[in-house]
C-alpha cells in the first residue's frame, strides 16, 4: 500500500512535469470522454436538474424531485459517417412513465420540443433499446432491438450507433455481464443530413428523479461501419402507441376547474397515438390524495356498437354546457360532449381519473391532479385551464401549465403556443 501511494505521488509529479496521466479506479474515471462536458462541449438546456462531473458522468438529479421530464444538450453537427456511443445505468426497470431518449441529431437545442432528428430510446412501453426519426414533435420508430432489460431491476448497459454515408443506421448493445455487444437491427433512413445538437431526454416519476446516469458519451466522425451488406435494414414503421389497458391510449390534456363567470368547466382528453380510438362506456373518478374515490361520473354511456371515436392526434371535451364553451373559448361543437350531470371540480384543486367498461371490468386509463400551484402565470388563475405542457408525455403534475390562450383555454383542440 504504501509503495502504491509513493508510486501516485511520483506520479502526479511527473503529470506535472510531463504529461503523465494518473490511473483512476473504475469508479473514478473520467466518463464523459476525458472532460465532464464532452472533450470541451459546453451543457445546454435544464442543467439544473443534473450533475456533470468526471466521476459520475451525467447524472440526473433533480431538486424538485416530483418527476416530469429534464433535457441537456450540446452543440454536434455530425450525421453521416458518424458514431455515436455511451454507457447508460438505471436504477430501475424501464416503464412507459420512465425511459430515457439519447437524441443523436436534433435541428433544435431544447429536447424534445418540435425539432426534426434522430434518437435512440431506452426502455419505455417495451424493455428494449430503439432507433427513432422525429418529424416535429412526432416519432416514428425506426428499428427496435430486443427486449434486453426484461425483468432487470437495475440495467447497466452500453450502446453504440453508426450511420453511414447512404443514410443506413445501425445500433448495437451490450448488458453488464454479456461479453460482446449484439447488432439489434439496421435500418435505411436519411431524411435529414444536418444537426446542431445532441442531448439527453428524461422521463420520469417521482421516485425516479435520480435513477437515471449516462457515461462515457462520445461522438466520432468519419468512421467505416463494419456491419455486412446480407444484413437487411429494416423499414420505418409508425411509433406503436403506449400499451395501455384495453389497447387504448388516452390521456388527460386539459382541466379548467375554477371557471370565469361567462364560462363553465371542462375536462379535455387526447388521443396519443396514429389510429382512430373509440371507447365504449367512459367513468370519469374524483378521488382523494390516497386514491380513494368519493365520486363517480358517467361520461359517456355507450349504447351497443354506440362507441365515442376519438380522432388520430385529436381531442375530445367534456362538460355540462357545451354552449357556453363555445360562446367562451371560441371553438366548435365537434370535439364537445355535453354531460347533464359533469361533477363539480373544487376551485382548491384535487384528483381525477379517466376509466372504461372493457371487456375485462373497470380499467383506469390516465390519472392527473389540478392545484392553483401548477399554474406558472401567477396567482389570478381564476378562468385560466391547466393544460399539458407536451400532451402525449405523462400526466405527472410538472407537465401542466397555464393556458396562453385569449379566452383561458382551448377545448377539444390543440393546446395554446
Amino acid at each position: 500500500m504504501k509503495a502504491n501511494k509513493t508510486w501516485t505521488a511520483i506520479c502526479l509529479l511527473m503529470a506535472l512535469l510531463n504529461g503523465c496521466s494518473v490511473p483512476l479506479d473504475e469508479d473514478d474515471e473520467a466518463s464523459v470522454g476525458d472532460d465532464p462536458t464532452v472533450d470541451g462541449r459546453v451543457w445546454n438546456g435544464q442543467t439544473e436538474k443534473f450533475s456533470i462531473n468526471a466521476k459520475e458522468g451525467v447524472h440526473l438529479n433533480d431538486p424538485q424531485g416530483e418527476g416530469g421530464t429534464a433535457y441537456i444538450s450540446f452543440a454536434a453537427s455530425s450525421v453521416a459517417s458518424t458514431r455515436w456511443e455511451l454507457d447508460v445505468r438505471l436504477t430501475f426497470n424501464p416503464s412507459a412513465n420512465n425511459y430515457a431518449r439519447f437524441y443523436l441529431v436534433s435541428s433544435a437545442e431544447e429536447l424534445p420540443g418540435s425539432a426534426n432528428g434522430y434518437f435512440v430510446q431506452i426502455g419505455g412501453a417495451k424493455d428494449n433499446v430503439a432507433l427513432y426519426r422525429q418529424d416535429g414533435g412526432k416519432p416514428v420508430l425506426l428499428a427496435a432491438g430486443r427486449e434486453l432489460m426484461k425483468g432487470n431491476n437495475a440495467p447497466r448497459l452500453a450502446i453504440k450507433i453508426e450511420r453511414d454515408n447512404d443514410g443506413c443506421w445501425s445500433f448495437w448493445t451490450r448488458l453488464d455481464g454479456e461479453s460482446e455487444e449484439t447488432l439489434e437491427r439496421r435500418a435505411k433512413d436519411k431524411t435529414y443530413t444536418e444537426s446542431v445538437a445532441c442531448g439527453i431526454y428524461c422521463v420520469y416519476t417521482k421516485s425516479r428523479c435520480d435513477g437515471f446516469t449516462f457515461r462515457n458519451i462520445r461522438l466520432s466522425d468519419d468512421v467505416t461501419p463494419h456491419v455486412s451488406e446480407e444484413e437487411t435494414p429494416q423499414q420505418p414503421t409508425p411509433t406503436p402507441p403506449p400499451v395501455l389497458p384495453d389497447g387504448t391510449s388516452i390521456l388527460f390534456n386539459e382541466v379548467m376547474y375554477d371557471n370565469a363567470p361567462d364560462g363553465v368547466e371542462y375536462i379535455e382528453l387526447y388521443n396519443p397515438t396514429d389510429d382512430v380510438c373509440c371507447l365504449p362506456t367512459i367513468y370519469l373518478y374524483k378521488m382523494k390524495d390516497n386514491g380513494s374515490v368519493f365520486s363517480t361520473t358517467v361520461l359517456w354511456d355507450a349504447e351497443g356498437t354506440d362507441k365515442l371515436c376519438i380522432q388520430p392526434h385529436g381531442y375530445i371535451c367534456f362538460t355540462k354546457n357545451a354552449q357556453k364553451v363555445m360562446q367562451k373559448h371560441h371553438v366548435e361543437s365537434d370535439n364537445l360532449v355535453e354531460v347533464p350531470k359533469f361533477p363539480t371540480l373544487s376551485n382548491d384543486g384535487g384528483y381525477i381519473a379517466i376509466s372504461l367498461n372493457g371487456k375485462s371490468g373497470i380499467r383506469v386509463l390516465d390519472k392527473c391532479a389540478f392545484f392553483d400551484q401548477m399554474h406558472d402565470i401567477g396567482s389570478k388563475t381564476t378562468g385560466i385551464s391547466l393544460e399539458k405542457r407536451a400532451p402525449e408525455l405523462p400526466s405527472v403534475n410538472k407537465n401542466w401549465r397555464s393556458s396562453r390562450d385569449a379566452t383561458g383555454g382551448t377545448p377539444g383542440r390543440k393546446n395554446s403556443e
